[in-house]
């Protein structure tokens, strides 16, 4: 098997199967990203829908994008056919095949993809096509000129035929790709074509004729015909002919029901199937077999003949895979997607629960208690002084030194200023009280932190208290993602500490309205008490004033009113500050809890995912081409080793927390820059593969003591559950041989016809089967014996070979059918029959072929002798209706154009029918409807036996035959190879036999 490998997916099914076969890669790569095969692969993907595309989940292995680079497909569309149709001499590499126009009238700017025509599909990919040629250019480029590429490459060109897309596409497809490699032995191209499944869906009627099913079988007589070179397509770059003498290699047939009438599921596992066929016979390269076997080398004849030529190629093939395996990828997505649930489990609630591992609940704590201790308020910036400002919240106004709170303040103030008034001479003592006041008054009106007094100073201060909040807020969520960060607190607590937080707030909110309600009612009090002590004050008399220091006592009771009573002012103007503040924090607040919930919310939803993924592992009935061996209780063993052990696991989720952290950024220290830097789809990504990770490593600590449940040889399970049962191994053995089918279903009687002009050719076809039994150090006698086994059950008629599989935890068997005409196949019936449903249609005949109406292709169906004798006819007695002058040429009356009719009498009276074609060559070369073609054969036998009993009146119309053959010898310059003539000259016998000349008569 060569080295490169290029897949060339067209179509629906041709996306489905490339990521099916990526996947299949994906998941055999070991935690270095290393596979077990050095094969290497390159793919284009061709569709008019980006529908494959865009489903980004299922380009995904354990969360690991493995979807297609750009460079990788190329998506055309059906809505810009119309300046071709206008203008077709303009397009010479669609000039010749695209008449009649007409028959895209239904094709709409809203038509979707190819609309399951043929025709349409190819036209589509043919104005496409010269992008098409660049981008498979540059995937063999890729694949040739990477480090360790070589020259050459097989080519797998993968397609389904129900459609108009892939089936439309695939004949072009190919021979561009043979014009662009023309050695067929240093590119091969080997098709893969999924053919319509029996009673599908998507055929509303199967009762009449369907474009599902005649699409397949337009497009295996298409691809027989250039099989055999009765076609070779135009090169739709340019419109130059095409003749390559090998345009394909070899072509699998692929269906719904196998051999054994085993049904599969058409959307997944039949990509499956080819999927994982393309990569075991790349992996598994010790199979001389598949190489005769796709190089027709098992037979020297591979096509089947007509009298015309050849008709039938034999380099149809189909293949089975029936796998047994210890179902590593499965188990390890299993544990991974299982301990995932347990990650996120932590980062929403962290409530390890011992032997249970982490709950889905919350722990229960009073977080109101929490948010109320001083130092946590005065942490976050949520004090008394930070809301009324005694203290900055923003950086520069902390660090300024000239802020006190408002009693430190007033006290400073206050004590310079008395002390002032005392010692101004101008002041009279009696004034003192009222200079104090005026003084103090213009301090808290003017001069308060140097912003024009305190009411100016929160005026001001009041246009900031957006970024105030904001910087709060920030803050506290700069603590809160650090604590969820380290693994100390969950997302619930963080949110149920939030939610505590604001509480607080409410609170604070209500205190401080009903302290401003008070606050007159005291500053009142206080101010009466000044007034008071005022008049005592100024009643002091004269001994009073210089015997005693009742003055001096006094006005320091004075001042230290005057201290309150401003300090009461200021925290008032303070509480209404912090009253307006409080809402813009909670809004902030009240964002940042949003954040936290969106993160839960995500998390939670990739819980569900995750529980949903692990649901899905190891369930359900094993799929009919694989069955599946594992230990479920040894694996639960493992799952709760993993779950239950508390300081491993903190260490583990602390991993995939960080992995979910990174998503956002090196730097990110906020919910809200990782909740907009990362998306659902992201975190089940990365939390799966950090999982996978995670189990592989402790599977291999906890499997020092518990039984391994992962890099486990399938000899070894088997040995284990068949060893002492050499009988059930013996059928077990056997069963999988029945088992492993290919994919299609055969029709016996063409499988066993002899058709004529076969001669040195095979009959029936050519099974190839091999074995790949991975080697088992530890259990060398079992492998002889299993080895023995599969020797002795093979079907003796088969090419079967048992060898060494790459893969220890599987034992796979591929069977290969080869040598086959399409004929054998046993749907071929089933979409003739819409195919010829169809044909009666004149635009549906059109649409259905990528060039005329198929009339010329060879049929894919060897014609009985009856048949061939009725065909061999059809020309004479066409030829004989014109000869009898029942076969005329006229004008038509409406049109003016000339026609041909056919000229008889019904019940007695003349009539006629009108046969297609308006030049005699197209008459004689047109394969005419059955009922017309009979209508024909019977008139002209009846005129026959009526008016032509006697031998003279035969030599007469034999000699008509003469001079109508000589005429055209003559016109061809007396050419005697003309190929009219020859025609001509071959239908001689048929002539003699029809009009009842014997053949001895000249």
């Amino acid at each position: 098997m060569e080295h490169n490998h290029l897949i060339i997916g067209l179509g629906g099914s041709g996306g489905k199967i490339i990521r099916h076969l990526r996947k299949t890669i994906e998941r055999n790569r070991d935690a270095q990203g290393n596979g077990p095969s050095d094969a290497r692969f390159e793919y284009l993907y061709v569709d008019t829908s980006s529908d494959e595309i865009d489903k980004h989940d299922e380009w995904k292995v354990l969360g690991k994008e493995i979807d297609l680079a750009r460079s990788q497909y190329m998506i055309n569309t059906a809505s810009s056919i119309r300046p071709v149709l206008d203008d077709p001499d303009s397009f010479p590499g669609l000039r010749d095949w695209v008449e009649p126009r007409s028959i895209f009238d239904f094709v709409k700017p809203s038509t979707v993809g190819a609309a399951q025509r043929r025709k349409l599909g190819r036209l589509v990919f043919a104005q496409n096509a010269p992008q098409f040629v660049r981008a498979v250019e540059d995937r063999m480029r890729v694949l040739q000129q990477a480090p360790g590429g070589r020259a050459g490459a097989v080519i797998h060109v993968v397609c389904g035929l129900a459609g108009g897309t892939g089936s439309g596409s695939v004949v072009d497809a190919v021979a561009q790709i043979r014009n662009k490699y023309p050695n067929q032995d240093q590119y091969r191209i080997i098709i893969y074509a999924i053919l319509p499944e029996k009673d599908s869906r998507r055929v509303a009627d199967v009762a009449g004729s369907s474009n599902y099913y005649a699409n397949g079988y337009a497009a295996l007589a298409e691809l027989n015909a250039i099989a055999v070179g009765r076609y070779h397509p135009v090169n739709i770059l340019d419109g130059s002919p095409m003749e390559h003498d090998v345009y394909f290699n070899g072509c699998y047939l692929v269906s719904n029901l196998n051999e054994h009438n085993i049904q599969f599921e058409v959307e997944s596992e039949l990509p499956r199937m080819v999927g994982e066929f393309i990569y075991q016979k790349t992996l598994n390269k010790e199979w001389e077999g598949l190489g005769r076997a796709e190089k027709g080398e098992n037979d020297i004849k591979n096509f089947e003949s007509e009298e015309d030529g050849k008709a039938r190629a034999k380099l149809f093939l189909s293949f089975g895979v029936e796998r047994i395996v210890v179902p590593e990828q499965e188990i390890k997505e299993y544990l991974a997607y299982g301990f995932a649930e347990q990650a996120t489990r932590q980062l929403m609630f962290n409530n390890f629960r011992q032997g249970e591992g982490y709950a889905d609940e919350p722990i229960q704590k009073d977080w109101g208690s929490e948010a109320r201790k001083p130092d946590t308020l005065q942490s976050m910036l949520l004090s008394d002084q930070h809301l009324t400002l005694e203290v900055g919240i923003l950086e520069d106004d902390a660090r300024s030194g000239g802020w006190k709170p408002a009693a430190e303040f007033w006290k400073q103030v206050v004590g310079v200023i008395s002390t002032e008034v005392r010692n101004d001479a101008t002041v009279a003592p009696t004034s003192w009280a009222s200079a104090l006041n005026t003084r103090l008054s213009k301090v808290f009106d003017e001069t308060y932190r140097k912003l024009g007094g305190v009411r100016k100073f929160y005026e001001i201060k009041g246009n900031a208290r957006l970024e105030m909040a904001r910087h709060i807020v920030r803050q506290i969520e700069k603590d809160l993602f650090a604590r969820w960060k380290i693994g100390t607190h969950s997302l619930i607590q963080l949110r149920q500490f939030t939610d505590a937080l604001l509480g607080v707030l409410d609170e604070r909110l209500q205190v401080l309205a009903d302290e401003l309600t008070k606050a007159p009612t005291v500053q009142t009090a206080v101010q009466q008490n000044i007034d008071q002590l005022v008049t005592q004050f100024n009643k002091v008399g004269f001994l009073g004033q210089h015997l005693t220091d009742k003055r001096s006592s006094l006005f320091a009771e004075v001042a230290a009113r005057h201290q309150d009573l401003y300090a009461m002012r200021t925290v008032q103007e303070g509480q209404k500050f912090a009253l307006s503040l409080i809402p813009f924090i909670k809004d902030e607040l009240t964002t940042l809890r949003g954040h936290i919930d969106d993160m839960h919310q995500t998390l939670a939803a990739a819980t569900e995912r995750v529980n949903q993924e692990q649901a899905a592992r190891l369930a359900g009935t094993d799929s009919a081409y694989q069955q599946r061996i594992f230990d479920r209780q040894a694996i639960a063993n493992i799952m709760k080793a993993v779950v239950v052990d508390e300081q491993a696991q903190i260490a583990r989720t602390q991993k995939v927390r960080q992995s979910v952290i990174d998503l956002a950024g090196t730097e990110v220290d906020s919910f809200d820059r990782l909740v907009r830097g990362v998306s659902l789809s992201a975190i089940i990504s990365t939390i799966s593969q950090t999982s996978a990770v995670i189990v592989e490593m402790a599977h291999a600590e906890i499997a020092k003591n518990l039984q391994p449940v992962l890099q486990v040889n399938i000899v070894e399970r088997l040995q284990k559950q068949y060893d002492a049962n050499p009988n059930g191994l013996k059928a077990f053995v056997s069963e999988l041989y029945e088992k492993s089918g290919t994919m299609i279903r055969y029709n016996k009687t063409e499988v066993d016809r002899s058709v004529a002009n076969n001669a040195g050719g095979t009959r029936g076809t050519r099974n190839t089967v091999a074995v790949f039994l991975p080697e088992c150090e530890s259990q060398k006698d079992f492998h002889a014996s299993l080895t023995r086994l599969f020797e002795q059950q093979k079907d003796p008629a088969s090419d079967t070979v048992v060898a060494p599989g790459k893969l220890s935890n599987e034992v796979v068997i591929l069977k290969v059918a080869s040598l086959m005409p399409a004929r054998f196949i046993e749907p071929l019936e089933m979409m003739k029959r819409h195919y010829d449903g169809l044909l009666k249609d004149v635009n549906e005949s059109f649409l259905l072929h990528g060039d005329g109406d198929g009339k010329n292709l060879p049929p894919l169906y060897a014609r009985s002798s009856a048949e061939v004798s009725a065909q061999a006819k059809r020309k004479p007695y066409l030829l004989l209706a014109r000869l009898l002058e029942m076969l005329k040429e006229r004008q038509n009356k409406t049109t003016g154009e000339q026609e041909w009719a056919f000229i008889y009498k019904a019940n007695g009276l003349p009539a006629s029918k009108v046969l297609r074609g308006a030049t005699w060559q197209a008459i004689i070369g047109e394969d005419h409807p059955a009922d017309l073609q009979g209508l024909i054969e019977r008139e002209v036998s009846r005129r026959v036996d009526v008016d032509l009993k006697h031998k003279d009146e035969k030599e007469k119309v034999f000699q008509r035959y003469i001079e109508f053959a000589t005429a055209r010898f003559e016109e061809a310059g007396e050419d005697d190879q003309d190929p009219e003539f020859l025609a001509l000259s071959g239908m001689q016998k048929h002539v003699r036999e029809i009009i009842g000349l014997p053949a001895n008569i000249e």
